[in-house]
């Protein structure tokens, strides 16, 4: 394991990341038909229905540049999310000769589910091997990395630990080990006892823009996000809750070369238990903590450096692959 800070910058000295050609506007697409392709600046873009195998049908979105990409990133969005809130990520990623694809997972986005609803934790993992199995036939001849936000983060730490195919490489950006401030026990007993009975009874939070990024631009793109929600049932509730523990003994099973960062002011979900985590897988995680970062750094002000360790891990994959 290697463990790396990545200070604050002073005001003056933060920067975006910029697309590689500066002088161009991008144009807006709204996703208001199911199916579209466009060309923006250097990028194609695509969101549609695709069946990932046989009768198991996503909504997908796809991101990639002119250019033949030298990798291929799978991005597995986090609890409320769809995958088009990864637009502003894969327009870097991009930019950075990558091409991106997400999907919307079950309960989420434009899935055929109810809010926040699932037919299972481990479905969500079948789901996202499907996803991989996808994306590598879809690009055979470069590397496919899994990069998990969240929920997303906790769901690729389980799928690396568990006998699926495995991509080139993984990353688990704020992943749902453990929350930050975990619900006492009598609570969770209740809820865990409620699950068996009321598996579907829904569950809904609070989500203030401001705990989760710092960039003012992505926390308004978050508040009028329409496909965005703040629910979950009991299942998944249980499902995140207890793959969290499940994971953390299992850390040092880990196979597949993984880059973990989190921000050391997340208000969700615990950086500590990313500690835990990258102490017990040993060499093959790095841990990159991002002093003074909320929920989401590569939605920050800061996002460029962020983005910039993304690149830097997957392209040593195509240095020398797992």
């Amino acid at each position: 394991m290697s463990i790396r800070v990545l200070r604050q910058l002073p005001i003056w000295r933060r920067f975006y990341w910029l697309p590689t050609n500066e002088n161009v506007t991008p144009d807006i697409v709204r996703l208001e038909s199911l199916t579209y392709v466009s060309t923006i600046c250097c990028m194609k873009q695509s969101a549609q229905w695709l069946e990932l195998s046989s009768g198991n049908r996503k909504y997908v979105y796809r991101w990639w540049p002119d250019e033949p990409a030298w990798a291929n990133v799978g991005i597995i969005h986090g609890l409320g999310e769809h995958g088009g809130r990864y637009q502003t990520l894969a327009d870097s990623l991009v930019a950075a000769g990558l091409s991106v694809a997400a999907f919307d997972q079950q309960g989420h986005g434009r899935s055929s589910e109810a809010r926040g609803r699932i037919r299972s934790y481990v479905s969500l993992l079948d789901d996202i091997s499907a996803f991989l199995v996808w994306n590598q036939q879809l690009s055979p001849d470069v590397p496919t990395i899994l990069l998990g936000h969240s929920m997303g983060g906790n769901l690729v730490i389980n799928h690396a630990l568990r006998d699926y195919p495995q991509p080139s490489r993984v990353i688990a950006s704020s992943p749902m080990i453990r929350l930050t401030a975990p619900p006492n026990r009598t609570f969770v007993t209740a809820a865990r006892l409620a699950s068996w009975v009321l598996p579907n009874f829904t569950l809904r939070s609070k989500v203030v823009a401001e705990h989760l990024m710092s960039d003012p631009v992505e926390q308004q793109l978050l508040r009028d996000d329409e496909l965005f929600h703040s629910q979950l049932t009991l299942r998944l509730g249980a499902g995140l809750f207890d793959s969290g523990p499940w994971a953390l003994e299992r850390a040092a099973q880990l196979r597949t070369p993984m880059l973990l960062t989190h921000g050391t002011r997340d208000y969700r979900t615990s950086h500590k238990a990313s500690t835990e985590f990258a102490q017990q897988a040993g060499p093959l995680c790095d841990l990159e903590l991002l002093d003074g970062e909320l929920h989401d750094p590569f939605r920050g002000i800061e996002r460029s450096r962020v983005i910039a360790r993304f690149v830097e891990f997957i392209r040593a994959a195509t240095e020398s692959p797992a």
